[in-house]
Order: structure tokens, then C-alpha cells, then sequence
């Protein structure tokens, strides 16, 4: 185990009922006063915040139920942000790494913060022969895309390592009509290198 991974982090967490990949994009409306001021303060120290999917909520209080959280989530980095209004910003933010929630707390403003260990990322493994037709499919979805004028809305960017295993089966995760409890399985970092098998 590296230095990479020993090393515990406190990080400010965005729980969604969706999930991040590494190197995808995701796109958020901020208007909250909590998250206002998390955007805010990750755009001054040029800082992550982590993106955790939201597995169900528990109702230990009918008023408020406290949600239980992925065991897993991505550090996203914004990107692009339009302050709309004092109070509304429209931001653009992409995945980086991949992390282990170990615990998590909120805050008096109602802000989640979490002490998470960075995992590893995928190796970079190429795309063995017999799954070639897997990348040749993301490249037509990509061409479309392209041709279409949808790259402002794509959940990639570029560069595109469509001869990657991992990247392609990434954003196959993103793109394919599968359950929000399948992308969380494909989440995990021990199925995330294996992916591309699952799509045969």
C-alpha cells in the first residue's frame, strides 16, 4: 500500500442519487445556502469535493431521515461555473479519483463532510481483441455525439482513451440504460478494471 492510499483525507461531500465516474462530468444547479458556500470555497483553494451516491434514508426521524451513503465514492473538480444569480450557480464539474468514505458527519449549515482514503486508480489495461467491438461502439457513440453538436452535454471529455479498459467501460456505465444499484456495483473499485465484461 503507497503513501497515496494511507494518507486520510476530510473532504466536503455532495450526496446525489446518481453516480460519478472517474474522468466523466456532471453537471449541478447550486442554489442551497450549504452547498453555496462549498462551491465557493472549492473554487478559492482550487479543492475537490466528493460526489457519494445515496443508497436509501434511514427513518430515524420523520421530519428529517438521515441518508446512508455509498461506501465508495469520486472527487470532482469544477470545471466551468456561471453565476446565474447571488444565489444560483450552474456549475460543470468532472471526476478525478476514486475514494473510500470511512466516515461521515454533518455540519451545523447542514453540509456533509467525510474522511475518506484515496483508492488507486484503474490500470491502464488495453482493450483485449475479442472486446474490440465494445470501444468501436463508444467511438460511434462519440462520432454521434460530435456530429451532432452534443459535446456540451456529453458526460465525458477529452482526451478519449477509447483503447482503455477502464475509460471505456466508464463511460459505457454512464451512457447505457442500466439501474442507478448496477452503476453503483460498477462503482466499486474491484469491478471497475473488469467492466467491459459485463457488457457482453
Amino acid at each position: 500500500m503507497n503513501d497515496l492510499n494511507v494518507a486520510l483525507r476530510k473532504i466536503p461531500l455532495f450526496p446525489l442519487e446518481t453516480v460519478l465516474f472517474p474522468d466523466g462530468v456532471i453537471a449541478l444547479k447550486i442554489f442551497e445556502a450549504r452547498y453555496l458556500d462549498m462551491i465557493k470555497q472549492c473554487l478559492r483553494e482550487k479543492t475537490e469535493f466528493g460526489v457519494i451516491s445515496i443508497i436509501q434514508h434511514q427513518d430515524d426521524s420523520h421530519d428529517n431521515p438521515t441518508p446512508r451513503f455509498s461506501s465508495v465514492g469520486t472527487l470532482a473538480l469544477i470545471e466551468d461555473f456561471d453565476p446565474i444569480q447571488p444565489a444560483l450557480y450552474m456549475t460543470k464539474s468532472f471526476g478525478t479519483q476514486r475514494f473510500q468514505l470511512l466516515s461521515s458527519s454533518q455540519e451545523a449549515n447542514g453540509l456533509w463532510v467525510g474522511e475518506i482514503m484515496l483508492l488507486e486508480k484503474d490500470p491502464l489495461i488495453p482493450i483485449p481483441k475479442e472486446h474490440q467491438r465494445v470501444a468501436n461502439l463508444l467511438d460511434e457513440i462519440i462520432t454521434v455525439i460530435q456530429s451532432e453538436n452534443l459535446l456540451s452535454d456529453a458526460p465525458f471529455k477529452k482526451p478519449y482513451m477509447t483503447e482503455d479498459c477502464g475509460w471505456v467501460s466508464n463511460r459505457l456505465a454512464e451512457l447505457l440504460p442500466i439501474s442507478l444499484a448496477q452503476k453503483k456495483s460498477f462503482a466499486s473499485p474491484k469491478q471497475s478494471s473488469y467492466q467491459a465484461r459485463s457488457y457482453f
